[in-house]
């Protein structure tokens, strides 16, 4: 069982407005708990699903049920890369679809949608939980959907997505790649290619990429590799590089 805990409204069981930070914290406890002492840089999917079914969120216990090669459309018949859905015949319970078809042999690509569904699930299905108890009492039914029609991860401008969808995105990014260990890597990779490091004077902290030094060749080389020890994309990579301010601009 997953148990996870963020600051949340207690009626609704919605999430707060959260800071990266705080969402970080909840995806590399997700990944600790279904990973173990491992400290290998890539999760495979089986392992994330086979993990990743019961739920301790906030207080309240739910399940997830996953399908991963069913194709997957939106409301308006459209094929869309992955989807969480609420459905008041399951109460207890929120289903997670990977589109297979879509997705094709792009193991990175099922690999971050799985882990942004499951990011709707561990801060969207509560609430959904919560209401569909409401509705069912008052004999409304209302099941609410998500779907993932782009590719996760790959983009982050908050003027374009929405908040459950940066939460998701943010939590992704921190269960695939970890600062920590996405840092140590890099460290180890950078300085065997011989890019240049700077030390940013932070506790505990390893040096970090001095972007303008190392060029942007050697940048996209250090991410390229990155991206194959995590089985994440490239763009993925280089989002979170800068995001955990790993590569100074």
């Amino acid at each position: 069982m997953l148990i996870l805990n963020y600051p949340h409204v207690r009626s609704s069981l919605e999430p707060k407005r959260l800071r990266k930070e705080e969402i970080w914290q909840v995806g590399e406890a997700a990944r600790s708990q279904i990973c173990g002492a491992s400290q290998r840089p890539k999760v495979e999917l089986a392992r994330i699903v086979a993990r990743a079914k019961h739920f301790k969120v906030n207080g309240l216990s739910f399940e997830t049920h996953w399908e991963l090669g069913r194709a997957v459309t939106d409301d308006a018949g459209a094929a869309v890369m992955g989807a969480v859905e609420y459905d008041e015949s399951w109460p207890t319970a929120a289903m997670i679809y990977v589109n297979g078809e879509v997705i094709g042999d792009r193991d990175d690509l099922a690999r971050s949608t799985a882990v942004h569904e499951l990011g709707h699930a561990v801060f969207d299905a509560p609430s959904w939980i919560q209401c569909g108890r409401s509705l069912s009492a008052r004999g409304v039914a209302t099941p609410p959907r998500h779907f993932q029609q782009l590719a996760p991860g790959e983009a982050d401008s908050k003027s374009t997505i929405d908040w459950p969808e940066w939460r998701a995105n943010e939590f992704m990014g921190a269960f695939l790649a970890p600062r920590r260990l996405l840092h140590r890597h890099m460290h180890k990779r950078a300085a065997a290619l011989g890019i240049p490091l700077i030390s940013m004077d932070r506790d505990e902290d390893l040096p970090v990429v001095n972007g303008p030094k190392a060029g942007f060749d050697a940048v996209e080389t250090l991410a390229i590799e990155l991206a194959e020890t995590f089985g994440v994309s490239i763009p993925f990579t280089q989002v979170r590089l800068r995001k955990y301010g790993l590569v100074t601009a």
